[in-house]
């Protein structure tokens, strides 16, 4: 841990402070969690909880999407530390059991799902924030999250999300509220997918110039 960076609701700009005997406690303290966390889980999934499956074994081509195996990366899980690991299945547990809540309450299937999905997604965009690979933009003084392009590229230091420091807001649900809200306004507007290849494209040439 090389530095803290701190916001007051109240007051503009940034502080930083080295860390203390305190910040690394803390720290610790979070290792402890997650074994206890990890075996607790393991035990109600059946699974293990931190991803173990292999990351994509690259050469030292530049065009390669990801090189972390070249540095000792082997696994999905080790792009995250102990207190990111933990944060990440404490809320993954409390989607899970939303979802059981849910259908406990008499909620139909059908709606608890999609609930389900939706904060699924919520958590998903928060562990692009709350991994190693995060970069520290010290021209902006925030955060770079991981997965700004199609490549997993090797970070020497990161910066490390608090959330719920509301810093940047990831795991709050405004957002997606408000993009189910207009989905919701727009539904009677009917849309039709078409799986095919940019290549070949089952309209006549002039189909986009009718319709503009």
């Amino acid at each position: 841990m090389m530095a803290l960076v701190l916001h007051h609701p109240h007051r503009t700009g940034k502080i930083y402070r080295l860390p203390n005997e305190r910040d690394m406690e803390a720290y610790r303290a979070a290792e402890k969690a997650l074994e206890k966390k990890r075996q607790q889980l393991r035990d109600a999934w059946g699974i293990e909880p931190v991803p173990d499956e292999p990351l994509p074994i690259g050469g030292r081509d530049r065009y390669d999407t990801c090189r972390l195996p070249l540095y000792g990366l082997k696994q999905w899980g080790e792009l995250f530390n102990a207190r990111q690991k933990l944060a990440l299945l404490t809320f993954a547990d409390a989607v899970r059991r939303a979802h059981a809540a849910m259908l406990r309450a008499g909620y139909e299937p059908e709606f608890a799902k999609p609930v389900a999905v939706y904060l699924g997604l919520r958590l998903d965009l928060l562990a692009t924030y709350l991994n190693t690979l995060v970069r520290w933009r010290s021209d902006v003084t925030s955060f770079e999250r991981s997965f700004d392009r199609q490549a997993l590229p090797m970070v020497w230091d990161y910066g490390e999300l608090n959330p719920q420091g509301g810093a940047r807001g990831e795991w709050e649900l405004e957002g997606l509220l408000e993009v189910l809200s207009h989905v919701r306004r727009s539904s009677a507007c009917a849309g039709t997918t078409i799986h095919d290849t940019a290549t070949s494209l089952p309209w006549p040439d002039d189909y986009f110039d009718a319709v503009l």
